[in-house]
């Protein structure tokens, strides 16, 4: 069966990031200290030949594959899919995370946000969104997964058996992936701006590589 190295970089830093505030579909670019950080992922990844390399179109997710392919001395093309990108949070884009989390837990009885966030999986989360949304925008978990798998799924066919694949990807993204891969929560610092992390993926099924 056609298998393939996934190597999943997490979109570099942007204000949205520093201000904890939702930016799925959101166009929020690098900062500077975000571009060096994609840099030196790439640096770090020279020995790797990549056969694909792919993001999705928002500014900073192309930002951060420019510069991880140009620092890893690769001459692949980026290629953009619009299918890769974060969920979208609708109404609840570029609003502070802490404070709509916060207030979900308050909301479902939990005694901290640490709690709430523990018993949820990332589809769930997803849904919490799309079912509170006023605006009716935000995408469920379900209809995320089954967008981004499509995606996914064209990744893996421009691959070779075998092959290598840069992804960029969001942390909500990673973490989706981390827990269909580990059916387990991933650590916050898994999820941080410029991580990497390596997968496997044969067109059905995940696995984290250590």
């Amino acid at each position: 069966m056609k298998s393939i190295n996934l190597h999943l970089v997490v979109a570099g830093t942007t204000y949205f990031n520093q201000l904890d505030r939702f930016q799925g579909w959101s166009g929020t670019p690098l900062t500077a200290a975000g571009q060096h950080a994609s840099s030196t992922v790439g640096q770090q990844l020279t020995d790797v030949h990549f056969d694909t390399a792919f993001a999705n179109d928002t500014s900073r997710s192309v930002q951060t594959g420019q510069a991880v392919l140009k620092a890893a001395i690769n001459g692949v093309e980026l290629q953009l899919l619009s299918a890769l990108r974060a969920p979208f949070f609708g109404g609840f884009e570029g609003l502070n995370r802490a404070d709509v989390w916060s207030g979900f837990a308050t909301k479902l009885g939990y005694s901290s946000l640490e709690a709430f966030a523990a018993d949820q999986t990332p589809g769930e989360l997803q849904t919490l969104l799309h079912d509170h949304d006023s605006e009716g925008l935000a995408e469920s978990g379900m209809e995320f997964w089954e967008r981004y798998s499509q995606g996914l799924k064209a990744v893996w066919t421009a691959t070779p058996d075998h092959g290598n694949a840069l992804l960029i990807l969001d942390e909500s993204v990673l973490r989706d992936l981390w827990y269909r891969a580990t059916g387990e929560q991933a650590h916050r610092a898994t999820l941080a701006p410029s991580q990497y992390v390596h997968m496997t993926f044969d067109g059905d099924n995940l696995a984290l590589v250590d």
